[in-house]
């Protein structure tokens, strides 16, 4: 249980840093919510090498910064609508694609002699097998598409209800999707896994509304107009 309290204290740590960035460029809120989707999406494909026992199921390193990039994704959403998230999930896959395809290029390219028992280790790392990507490119279009379209189907809800109810249900999807895909359907896994995300996702409430102030500014809706916003 230690390491899911670490990882609640890396998450508010990671907010606050994405809020800091929105009071910076406030004025242009939209591209710093687009940047940070992007960049945490990478961040999390990469980290996802390493497992941790987070005591109520195993899940990759990379859970952290990847709920805090479905927070960003649900901001988006509510903020700019459903067309606006979804471009950014189309793009999205084609960057994740393109960053897939660079890894295995920059693997498939010969090292030095001196640094031949290293790039075995930096290639295991960097270039996912090609079962891997696909299931992580399948289950990152299908979830963030049913997180966008479950988030802004009732803009009448609070503002905190749809981006929780959007967020356990994309979960489920994204851990189902991409564990059985891999590995087979591991039930233990996939639940262990959902488990460890859904504790993580009451932190998003911290950039939701964090960020009211920054983009009612730019759209010129009050924060309560901005939450009804799909």
């Amino acid at each position: 249980m230690l390491a899911l309290f670490i990882a609640w204290g890396y998450g508010v740590a990671l907010y606050l840093f994405y809020l800091l960035l929105l009071r910076l460029w406030r004025e242009k809120a939209d591209a710093v919510l687009v940047g940070l989707f992007f960049g945490s999406l990478t961040a999390a494909q990469f980290i996802a090498n390493k497992l941790v026992d987070y005591g109520v199921g195993v899940a990759p390193a990379g859970t952290v910064i990847f709920m805090t990039n479905v927070a960003v994704l649900d901001a988006m959403a509510i903020y700019f609508g459903r067309q606006f998230a979804l471009r950014a999930v189309r793009l999205g896959f084609f960057f994740q694609a393109a960053v897939a395809f660079a890894a295995w290029s920059a693997s498939t390219l010969p090292p030095p002699a001196w640094f031949a028992d290293r790039a075995t280790v930096v290639d295991s790392v960097i270039a996912p097998s090609a079962r891997i990507a696909v299931a992580s490119l399948t289950a990152y279009l299908v979830s963030s598409t049913v997180d966008v379209y479950i988030v802004t189907k009732w803009p009448r809800l609070h503002v905190l209800v749809r981006a929780y109810s959007s967020s356990l249900a994309a979960q489920v999807v994204d851990t189902a999707v991409f564990i059985s895909l891999a590995f087979g359907p591991e039930l233990q896994i996939i639940w262990g896994q959902i488990l460890v995300k859904w504790l993580q996702i009451p932190l998003e409430a911290l950039l939701i509304y964090g960020s009211r102030r920054y983009i009612s500014a730019l759209t010129g809706e009050n924060p309560q107009q901005a939450s009804s916003h799909s």
